[in-house]
C-alpha cells in the first residue's frame, strides 16, 4: 500500500471509525454536511467571481478604444461642465490602459502590458497616468512612442473597488503593471 493511501486511510479511520457510537455518527454526519456546504461555497464564490469577470471584461471591451494621443487632445474641448471633451465629463468609473494592443478575427485582444484602474473622476486620473503624474509604467510607454490604448467603463462610486478588482482579474494584470489585486481600502 502506497503511503498516502496509507495516510488518507488513517484519516478516514480517525474520524470515522469502524463501529461508531450514536453520538460519533452524529457528529460525523454533522462534519460531513457542513464540509460539503463549505465546498459548494467556495465553488459558488469561484463560479460567480469568473462571470463577473468575463461580464465586466465585456462591457468593457464593449466600449470604444482610444489612443492615448487622442485622449490628450481631446481633454478639453468646451469649458467645465459643458460635456465636451474628457475633461468636461469626468464621472466614476474603472479604466483599463493596454500598451501595444492587437486585436484577432475574433475581435480578442492581446497586449503587451496592462494596467487597471479606478476613480471618482476617471478621466482626471487616466489623463494623470499618461501625463507622468500616475504609474510610470504607462506613462514610459507613452514617452516611448508605443500604441497606448484606454478604455473606460462608468460605474457607481460603490461599485468601483468589485468592478476594479473584477478587472484585473479579467486581463491578469497583475502580471504586469498593476502591483496589487485592488480596491481601495477609503471605499
Amino acid at each position: 500500500m502506497s503511503t498516502l493511501t496509507g495516510t488518507l486511510r488513517n484519516i478516514w479511520e480517525a474520524f470515522f471509525p469502524a463501529h461508531p457510537t450514536p453520538t460519533e455518527q452524529a457528529t460525523n454526519t454533522v462534519l460531513l454536511v457542513l464540509f460539503a456546504l463549505t465546498i459548494a461555497i467556495l465553488v459558488w464564490q469561484e463560479v460567480s467571481n469568473r462571470r463577473r469577470q468575463r461580464e465586466v471584461r465585456r462591457s468593457l471591451m464593449d466600449a470604444t478604444p482610444v489612443s492615448a494621443a487622442e485622449f490628450l487632445e481631446n481633454w478639453r474641448i468646451g469649458k467645465r461642465g459643458s460635456g465636451l471633451g474628457y475633461g468636461g465629463t469626468d464621472e466614476s468609473g474603472c479604466y483599463v490602459i493596454m500598451t501595444d494592443p492587437v486585436y484577432d478575427e475574433a475581435g480578442e485582444v492581446s497586449y503587451e502590458a496592462v494596467y487597471v484602474g479606478q476613480s471618482i473622476h476617471v478621466a482626471q486620473r487616466v489623463r494623470a497616468h499618461l501625463t507622468g503624474h500616475g504609474n510610470g509604467d504607462v506613462y514610459a510607454d507613452v514617452r516611448a512612442g508605443k500604441p497606448v490604448e484606454v478604455r473606460m467603463v462608468r460605474c457607481a462610486p460603490s461599485d468601483l473597488n468589485a468592478t476594479e478588482r473584477s478587472l484585473i482579474a479579467a486581463f491578469d494584470a497583475t502580471s504586469s503593471y498593476n502591483r496589487t489585486r485592488g480596491g481601495s481600502k477609503g471605499r
